[in-house]
């Protein structure tokens, strides 16, 4: 018994000292401002890259809001390639104005989809950065001018801002929005604060085409993007971030369908540290930097969880403590309740609107959590569709927000 008492202190003085690694690099850094990029003429040619299975509902309004990006219309091309479609998406497409790729060969993932894309135009000149969407969203008219300063800024891979355009839709919707502030602020913008990497987070980013050829990117998983990020960790290639390069995507607003989403996205986690981590750890005794530690630390976070609530589990059972269960379950729900109010503040959201998703989110991240236990043992899984319908035009989500 003893035993197991003192391995349980160690266990929990690591879980501290995880915590805490995420406290500081999250808090301090944001006392730091980055410096602004300043405006320059466009320089940068974009192909804009949409997978898109069975989104006739929603692809209208993002190529309509991408045809009126502030930028040259002779510096870059929309080009979706609609997989697996059972609907009206290629003709959708079409009648927008978009370019469509028909794709020759079977595809099972958005990453075998970018993958057929990337071998498609290894050898065309015409651009020199890919931009990534997803069909349901839609993008604000600076993006791609506000990408090419940070282009000449010297990255090569840079996260946009992340918003939603059905943020008020219902608690979930609220909850989706309020996990990617946290992460556009806490995690991206904190890291480019002391000049470290953010992360690719599924949608609304660039990089520039030889990134492709130095880290011999094929996605492999079923979260691409979290590869790619795995790779720049690598290869040493620093991600940018801009929140003035900002997007908005469609949340799911049901509960199972949210659990199939994320559940996918604990997956590819999981594939990814599994493939990459020995490429990680030659990475970082190469270059010794923190995007590797990051990027670990948080890949492993769904193995620490499962581990963190079996040790708990077990404490509770063999040193029964009712009021110390109380406090810590109290104290944890108020914090995020005031992260919450914090974030909503901090990006000008309505509060009252958004008070479901604030003394919800807890419940959002449990579910999140609840995934962990069931893809640590699953293999793999099938994708899962999820159902796009909110037709929102870029200038409704702007009069909103």
């Amino acid at each position: 018994m003893l035993v197991l008492k003192i391995m349980i202190k160690i266990f929990n003085v690591f879980v501290i000292f995880y915590g805490l690694y995420y406290f500081v690099l999250a808090i301090f850094p944001l006392l730091l401002k980055k410096k602004e990029a300043k405006d320059i003429k466009p320089k940068h040619k974009f192909l804009i890259l949409i997978a898109a299975r069975n989104e006739e509902m929603v692809i209208g309004g993002l190529i309509d809001s991408l045809k009126e990006l502030n930028y040259p219309k002779d510096m870059y091309k929309i080009l979706v390639i609609p997989n697996n479609c059972t609907d009206k998406t290629k003709e959708v497409s079409i009648k927008h104005g978009a370019l469509v790729l028909d794709i020759k060969e079977k595809v099972h993932t958005k990453g075998d989809v970018l993958n057929y894309v990337f071998k498609k135009y290894k050898n065309d000149n015409s651009f020199d950065t890919y931009a990534v969407f997803d069909a349901d969203n839609v993008v604000h008219p600076d993006f791609l001018k506000e990408m090419n300063k940070e282009l000449e800024n010297g990255y090569r891979v840079i996260q946009g801002f992340r918003d939603t355009k059905n943020l008020y839709d219902n608690w979930l919707t609220n909850g989706y929005g309020l996990f990617y502030y946290l992460q556009n602020l806490f995690l991206y913008q904190a890291r480019i604060n002391i000049n470290q990497s953010a992360n690719i987070n599924g949608t609304g980013y660039v990089f520039k085409k030889d990134v492709i050829k130095e880290t011999k990117y094929v996605a492999k998983t079923l979260t691409e993007d979290i590869e790619l990020t795995a790779l720049c960790a690598s290869y040493d290639i620093k991600i940018g971030y801009t929140e003035k390069a900002i997007f908005y995507d469609e949340q799911v607003s049901k509960v199972i369908p949210s659990f199939k989403q994320r559940l996918r996205w604990t997956v590819g986690m999981l594939q990814t540290l599994k493939i990459y981590f020995k490429d990680l750890i030659k990475g970082f005794k190469k270059h010794k930097n923190l995007h590797v530690i990051d990027s670990l630390v948080i890949y492993v976070a769904p193995y620490l969880q499962v581990v963190m609530t079996l040790v708990g589990v077990i404490s509770f059972i063999l040193f029964p403590n009712f009021l110390m269960l109380i406090i810590a379950t109290v104290v944890s729900y108020l914090a995020m309740i005031i992260v919450s109010v914090y974030l909503t503040i901090h990006y000008k959201r309505n509060l009252l609107k958004s008070l479901p998703g604030i003394f919800l989110f807890p419940i959002f991240n449990l579910i999140g959590i609840s995934t962990v236990f069931v893809a640590i043992f699953k293999k793999d899984m099938n994708w899962h569709e999820i159902k796009h319908t909110r037709k929102i035009n870029i200038n409704e989500v702007l009069k909103d927000n």
